[in-house]
């Protein structure tokens, strides 16, 4: 193998480095501005870097990567230095650094937030925010953010896909929650999801209903997932049935504060208030 090399410089002929067969070395190129070689030539004591002078325009450091021992012609010999190819192994050829660049966990996509503006009884009742977990439940948590956003427009029943301006039509003390029939009713399995049809698979049950605030689909059977959700007001016995894909974040005293003003003894579940989400969208 044959590697040439050229300098800035006009008047510094160009010199060529013969790899041998089973030979290998690294070879860094980077500008290094106005370098002073070092003292008795271009080479470091350690004979690890060959420095051009201050107009040379670059700095070529080579560095073994394996036992150095000479080819057969003695060496390469620039201006005194020599380089040694190692008895084994390839050659690499980097513009920065001899060590891989590794992708940034903190630069992974952050899950989306959303919220809730909700009224009781027409009186305004505070804010309610959501994290949805798109990274485990993507197709899910997707379909929640589009219906608060309303950006998929117009659904099958003429109905906007759209949570702003429904209720929650279920309120179940120290239960649950129910919102999300955008088509209204509040009929078993209601609602509509974005996908283009009514209802869209179960995703997975990878989280489970661990306590207060978890967000869960609702539904009737497998599989019948539309638009309809519960919050959850404690550990609630629907793993391995109903899909949780987030959690309040903020404004859980306000779900509580509506628990406790709306719900009925009674096992109905109907509010004796309308719970309205007066507005919904999604926090960038």
């Amino acid at each position: 193998m044959e590697i040439t090399f050229r300098f800035n410089e006009t008047d510094r002929a160009a010199f060529t480095i013969n790899v041998p067969s089973g030979g290998g070395f690294t070879v860094n190129f980077k500008p290094v501005g106005q370098l002073v070689p070092p003292a008795g030539g271009r080479l470091n004591n350690n004979g690890s870097h060959v420095h051009p002078q201050a107009s040379g325009g670059f700095t070529i450091n080579v560095n073994p990567i394996g036992l150095p021992v000479p080819p057969a012609n003695g060496g390469l010999n620039v201006n005194g230095a020599h380089v040694h190819p190692p008895s084994a192994g390839g050659v690499k050829e980097k513009c920065e650094s001899e060590n891989p660049k590794h992708s940034d966990p903190s630069l992974k996509m952050a899950n989306p937030r959303v919220f809730f503006d909700m009224t009781v009884g027409g009186k305004a009742a505070g804010r309610i925010v959501m994290e949805l977990f798109a990274d485990t439940t993507p197709r899910t948590a997707e379909n929640f953010r589009a219906l608060c956003t309303g950006e998929k427009g117009i659904g099958k029943f003429g109905k906007p896909l759209h949570y702003k301006g429904t209720i929650f039509h279920k309120v179940f003390p120290n239960y649950t929650l129910c919102g999300g029939d955008i088509i209204g009713g509040g009929e078993e399995p209601g609602g509509e999801c974005i996908y283009g049809s009514r209802f869209f698979d179960d995703e997975n049950f990878i989280k489970t209903h661990s306590g207060p605030g978890i967000l869960t689909m609702w539904n009737c059977r497998e599989n019948t997932n539309g638009s309809q959700f519960m919050i959850c007001l404690k550990i609630v016995e629907f793993d391995q049935e109903c899909v949780a894909f987030g959690q309040v974040v903020e404004g859980l005293d306000v779900i509580q504060n509506i628990e406790k003003e709306v719900g009925r003894p009674d096992l109905s579940g109907v509010p004796n208030k309308l719970v309205v989400i007066a507005d919904c969208g999604q926090i960038s």
